[in-house]
């Protein structure tokens, strides 16, 4: 197998940008199916810019959409490199790969109560099973990415076996 070049900062940012892309076609999919195409974009930009909660169709203004998509990449790109960096800094020493199942809980219970903040910040227009389906997508095609450009985080040792327990010294209590 060939040694791969990692930067976190470029792969960081291919990471980031699938998962940006993968999460606004899953809206621009689910919208357009709704007949409702940018809806999703339109209505979290007129939270995000305006403070828009007041419930009821809305117009699309190409400026939210356009600073809202924005705002989604730049947030995809920096949850990119610190994955990234996660994952390299793991990739070099097994024993964080707890560290990285323990981030990812947190990000999960992170993005339940963003998901939670946004439903009721727009009266529901958005879902929350539409932002929760679409980020399970992009976040798993993150992982793929990462999981494919390092296989060592894969290992065959279960998890947790990489550390060893420290021997007691001989006469020393053992709890």
């Amino acid at each position: 197998m060939q040694v791969q070049e990692h930067s976190t900062v470029r792969e960081g940012l291919v990471v980031g940008l699938l998962g940006a892309v993968v999460v606004a076609l899953w809206y621009l999919v689910v919208d357009a199916a709704a007949g409702q195409p940018f809806q999703t974009p339109n209505a979290l930009g007129g939270v995000f810019f305006r403070g828009d909660a007041n419930p009821g169709a809305r117009a699309l203004v190409p400026s939210l959409i356009l600073g809202f998509t924005l705002l989604h990449v730049i947030a995809f790109v920096a949850v990119g490199m610190g994955l990234t960096l996660v994952v390299h800094l793991a990739s070099r020493n097994l024993a964080l790969r707890m560290g990285l199942w323990i981030g990812l809980v947190v990000a999960f219970f992170f993005l339940a109560g963003l998901t939670y903040m946004l439903t009721a910040a727009t009266a529901e227009r958005v879902p929350p099973w539409r932002i929760v389906l679409g980020s399970l997508l992009g976040v798993v095609v993150m992982g793929w990415y990462l999981w494919r450009r390092h296989p060592r985080m894969g290992a065959d040792a279960p998890l947790g076996a990489e550390v060893k327990t420290p021997r007691h010294a001989p006469g020393s209590p053992q709890h």
